[in-house]
């Protein structure tokens, strides 16, 4: 993407044809080829080198011509002194086809920028007004950079471009301003000397060459990375320099809309469905607007609020669930048993205050669809521990509260009411057995005497996990979990200092050397989980992380190669004269066989409570255990369970198909037992029609279970069917439903120029901000940047004396030896 600096001279081979000159050359040199092989069948009853000469000299004057007919054209390029390097970054995001006017023939934003670079018609742009001085990039962006086109391209054929050859749509679903500048980094610290352009004998390092780079954008960064300023800062100590042109308005549209909307995924079918809508509201100021959740065409819940000011409403909603699961009950097939239930909900918006306009500003946005899994049997977690901790206590006592789960708690060693391990099926059990273990959803483990677990309840643990279990790793002030080895498989980190004894000095000391927690919050990868978000605004949450309570001391640890850290630790260091500040892993995760594990390496989330009660506790741990946790089968017939790992999808994504076939319950007629090696397939349907075949594989042959991967799904609503060998067509009855809705990343939320970040962008980077209306004023910053010049020249070779004469010179000789060898 980033030009580096050309030799002093430069010579490419163009045609005046259309074609390129690979294609040319490949016709031209076919053609000789032919022609030889035609007038082999006429020499090859000759002697010596003439047998194969005057094929060669025949062939060789048809490539001529034909490449003297393409109308070649050799193009010189020479660099004197050293010329800018340009780069111009256009934003190609949907909030780029805004074209901030009433009239719709009018150009969009990112037309009017490609015209402001290239020009229109007759007008010319800004590349052709820089390029015999600079050379330049064209580049455009969404969430990832692209390069359009380079100045410096002796290989491209289009060196005269217009806004009508370089064609950029205006299609990305999410903008990442500092897609265009990180690439830049790298390679700007790599120049050296030897790079340099000059053709004097000057040798002046190429890293003095003057650079800039031109933002063309609106400026709102939907990605959320929001480190454009910090990235233009480091740049401008490289020696660039960073503008940025704000695109578009400087005034938010009126417009009404549905940004957001936050809700559980799965709840008890007889419970309460609660959640927060995000509704958006410009220029509508002392209005009245009305938010309505339907489930189908009934109204279920609605609310009435006035806009005070311009921005963002959060609006909590609340509303039953059972008579809405009771409808959709009595409709269901005959012989068809459904684990949940799925409700689909629309949430809108609309201007009480306006008669018969429901919509404002962007069409489509005044909707947001969703989906609600309605459980009828609850999920039940077991928690095991080997003391009755304050986090194991609350834990249990806001799950127990909650009617969709059904939680055992198994508390044993020293200190407890069972003194000593007991595995079984009963109350206060440790599970002995696979069917124990399979009995729940998630497990949460926490500080166990590790002299009482043994490797048989390790292997438990691990076979529950790989066939699609979840489990919560709990660590303490004790750091137990690094003393059972037998656990080490599972687990998603190193212990950088185990704690392996039990001896209490030992332990005191261990703890007094345990880093102090600063903080904690979410990392780069942790951010777009749904497990970290405590606020449904994305900065509001980085905030609110960095004032959670923390714990005393964690250990320290590092994730391994297969795990990903969602979470870190900020902890002073003391090991050094001077504190400092560094990060441990404080929830990090990974996926083992079907199942997921996630280790958390404090047990003090209970003081989150301070203040608040259960508010930010509970979102946590219900986030948690349902990124913890597989989906269950969502359907079964009597012969098969079919469920998804999700319920709606972006457009793009795979879905991942479970299957398992049920072995308790045969077909009339089968005597012969269900093969392991059943074929089964996944039968995705859209509109009563079959769209794909999946093959699914075995999963695991003693539970007859099968999985399978959707290739990358368009939006609409899907059915999947099981089809499976020794089974007739009409028994396998069951259908899980799937939603693929576009992608939404708030592209579309704000539209006007965001100046403020453009401006912090340009100031960072040691650059200009201006905005379009009089864009035309960053020349003055770019064409002083120039000490070079480029000199650009053709030779029309066509028109040259000596190429007709080659050819002459090659077919008199051919006519030579023909009559020499006595051909007519």
């Amino acid at each position: 993407m980033i030009p580096g600096w050309t030799p002093p001279m430069l010579a490419s081979l163009r045609f005046s044809w259309d074609l390129p000159a690979w294609a040319i050359l490949a016709i031209a040199i076919a053609t000789g080829i032919a022609a030889a092989w035609l007038y082999l069948r006429e020499t090859r009853q000759l002697t010596g080198s003439a047998a194969w000469v005057l094929p060669a000299l025949r062939s060789t004057a048809i490539i001529l011509t034909i490449l003297l007919l393409a109308g070649p054209i050799w193009h010189h390029r020479q660099v004197i002194g050293q010329p800018a390097r340009l780069i111009f970054a256009v934003d190609q995001s949907l909030s780029m086809s805004e074209r901030d006017s009433s009239d719709q023939q009018s150009p969009d934003r990112l037309q009017r920028s490609v015209e402001k670079l290239f020009g229109k018609g007759k007008q010319g742009g800004w590349v052709e007004t820089l390029q015999s001085t600079h050379l330049i990039d064209v580049t455009s962006f969404d969430a990832a950079a692209q390069s359009r086109w380079k100045s410096y391209d002796l290989d491209d054929d289009s060196q005269n471009p217009s806004s009508e050859t370089v064609l950029i749509e205006a299609n990305g679903t999410t903008t990442n301003l500092s897609a265009t500048l990180r690439p830049i980094l790298p390679s700007s610290g790599n120049l050296t000397s030897a790079e340099s352009t000059s053709n004097s004998n000057d040798e002046s390092d190429a890293t003095a060459s003057p650079m800039a780079v031109v933002l063309m954008t609106d400026g709102r960064d939907s990605a959320g990375v929001d480190d454009a300023s910090d990235l233009a800062w480091q740049l401008s100590q490289s020696g660039w320099q960073v503008h940025a042109i704000g695109v578009g308005s400087v005034d938010e549209p009126s417009d009404i809309g549905i940004t957001n909307v936050l809700h559980p995924e799965r709840i008890a079918s007889d419970g309460r469905l609660t959640g927060t809508i995000v509704a958006k509201h410009f220029g509508v100021i002392n209005e009245s607007l009305q938010i309505n959740v339907r489930s189908g065409e009934k109204v279920v819940w609605s609310e009435t609020f006035v806009a005070t000011q311009d921005g963002q409403t959060e609006i909590e909603f609340d509303l039953p669930m059972e008579p809405l699961t009771n409808q959709l009950a009595d409709n269901e097939v005959r012989g068809v048993d459904r684990d949940s239930v799925v409700l689909p909900f629309s949430a809108s918006i609309r201007n009480t205050d306006q008669t018969g306009q429901t919509t404002l500003g962007q069409p489509g946005n005044d909707r947001w669809d969703f989906r609600i899994a309605a459980a009828s049997r609850d999920r039940r977690l077991l928690i095991l521990d080997g003391s009755s901790r304050w986090e194991t206590r609350y834990l249990r006592n806001l799950l127990s509260r909650d009617p969709a789960w059904q939680v055992d708690t198994v508390l044993f060693g020293p200190g407890t009411d069972s003194p000593v391990i007991r595995r079984g099926n009963e109350d206060g059990d440790v599970p002995a057995t696979a069917e124990d273990w399979n009995r729940y959803d998630a497990i949460v483990l926490g500080e166990v005497p590790p002299e009482q677990w043994t490797n048989v309840d390790s292997d438990g643990l691990r076979e529950f996990v790989r066939r699609g279990g979840g489990l919560i790793m709990l660590n303490g002030r004790y750091n137990r979990l690094s003393r059972i080895e037998s656990l080490n498989e599972l687990l998603p980190v190193d212990f950088v200092d185990p704690a392996v004894t039990s001896n209490n000095d030992d332990l005191l000391q261990y703890q007094r050397q345990q880093p102090a927690v600063q903080s904690i919050g979410p990392t780069a990868t942790g951010r777009s989980q749904p497990v970290m978000l405590l606020s449904t605004d994305i900065e509001s949450n980085e905030q609110l992380w960095r004032r959670m309570p923390v714990p005393s001391a964690i250990p320290v640890t590092t994730a391994r190669a297969d795990a990903e850290v969602w979470a870190d630790a900020f902890v002073e260091t003391t090991g050094t004269s001077t504190p400092t500040e560094s990060r441990v892993p404080w929830m990090v995760t990974r996926l083992f066989g079907a199942g997921r594990v996630f280790y958390l390496a404090t047990d003090q989330t209970w003081r989150w409570r301070y203040k608040i009660e259960s508010q930010l506790h509970g979102r946590f741990w219900n986030q948690m255990l349902t990124a913890a946790m597989q989906p269950p089968y969502a359907v079964r017939d009597d012969y098969v369970a079919i469920g998804t790992d999700r319920i709606d999808y972006e457009s793009g994504q795979s879905a991942l198909i479970r299957v398992r076939l049920l072995s308790n319950e045969r077909q009339p007629g089968d005597n012969l037992g269900i093969a392991t090696s059943a074929t089964v397939d996944a039968l995705l349907i859209r509109d009563d029609q079959i769209v794909a075949t999946i093959p699914m594989k075995l999963d695991d042959a003693s539970r007859q279970t099968y999985l399978s991967q959707t290739e990358p799904l368009s939006p609409g609503s899907y059915r999947v069917r099981i089809r499976a060998s020794g089974y007739d067509a009409s028994a396998l009855k069951a259908t899980a439903p799937i939603w693929v809705e576009s992608t939404r990343k708030g592209e579309l939320d704000r539209v006007a120029v965001d100046e403020t970040t453009l401006r912090e962008i340009a100031s960072a980077g040691g650059g200009s901000y201006f905005h379009e209306s009089s864009s035309d004023d960053v020349l003055n910053k770019l064409i002083p940047l120039s000490r070079g010049q480029i000199i650009e020249t053709d030779t029309l070779i066509w028109e040259s004396w000596w190429l007709f004469v080659v050819i002459l010179a090659l077919l008199a000789t051919e006519w030579w030896m023909r009559k020499k060898v006595g051909l007519v």
